[in-house]
């Protein structure tokens, strides 16, 4: 097919055919979540090695690989991102539990909380961990950040406090689809949710509780992304409290799951004390 390329487009010339990468891996399944190996410890991996592919793959891997290789060296506890904290979470979890048999990428799909895992709220999830275990943050993102999610917290409280029946919104806000059947009040957040409505549009009605916050055009952005995923992340909630209950539950490294009174297969037994899974979630 390549040999054919000259003769199909005019002016070409075939230099060098071009050929498969082939690289050899290590099974990830014998690291850590930290991205230690179990067989040698103080030796981390990331990248390639580990059976991904992607520039954004191996720089992730290589941030927590570096990260804990420090902390390591500082007889720290590991750095540890939850599949339900981050993408990272997801791609390291799916490598040292699962495995693969083919390179890896990251794709949305793999992520079930990514109502949640939006790059909107990546400092409200990751920055204070960063800061207070990984000391991997300076002092001036950790303030911007601390000072985005308590202006945050303020405006959603100041959203709740105004309130009106929906024929009043209706009135004030003409141009919003907002149905006059609903016999229940409004909030601003509620009012939020609506595509004709943004901070701007509700700090021209209440500029004495609101202009502030739809100045700081960031912060008037995060609003209206919270307020839209508000319902989808709520119902998710539950779903992320289990799996991090999971993740809690350490499994001891010397487990004899052949002598565990429970009903499990052999075949099973034989998988989980080939693997070692470090908590019940793994």
């Amino acid at each position: 097919m390549q040999q054919a390329f000259p003769t199909l487009i005019p002016l070409m010339i075939l230099l060098l055919l071009g050929y498969g990468v082939q690289y050899d891996f290590l099974d990830p399944r014998q690291l850590t979540a930290s991205l230690e190996s179990r067989l040698v410890q103080r030796l981390f991996f990331a990248g390639q090695i580990n059976g991904t592919t992607g520039y954004e793959e191996a720089a992730a891997q290589g941030i927590i690989a570096g990260i804990n290789a420090g902390l390591r060296v500082k007889g720290k506890p590991p750095f540890i991102v939850s599949r339900t904290e981050g993408y990272i979470g997801v791609l390291i979890d799916d490598l040292t539990t699962l495995g693969t048999t083919e390179p890896y990428r990251m794709f949305t799909s793999r992520v079930e909380f990514r109502m949640s895992l939006r790059p909107d709220n990546a400092d409200s999830r990751l920055t204070f961990r960063g800061y207070t275990e990984a000391g991997c943050v300076s002092e001036e993102r950790y303030d911007r950040a601390s000072r985005m999610n308590a202006t945050l917290e303020e405006g959603i409280e100041a959203l709740k406090a105004i309130e009106f029946s929906c024929t009043k919104w209706a009135q004030l806000i003409p141009e919003a689809t907002i149905s006059t059947q609903r016999s229940s009040l409004l909030s601003a957040l509620d009012v939020l949710q609506y595509q004709e409505v943004n901070m701007e549009t509700l700090a021209r009605i209440f500029p004495e509780p609101l202009k502030k916050f739809a100045e700081w055009r960031q912060l008037a952005q995060r609003l209206k992304i919270e307020v839209i995923y508000k319902q989808p992340v709520s119902l998710q909630r539950a779903d992320i409290e289990e799996v991090r209950q999971d993740e809690a539950l350490q499994l001891p490294e010397d487990l004899d799951y052949f002598a565990i009174n429970a009903s499990l297969s052999q075949e099973v037994r034989e998988k989980l004390d080939s693997h070692r899974p470090q908590t019940v979630r793994s």
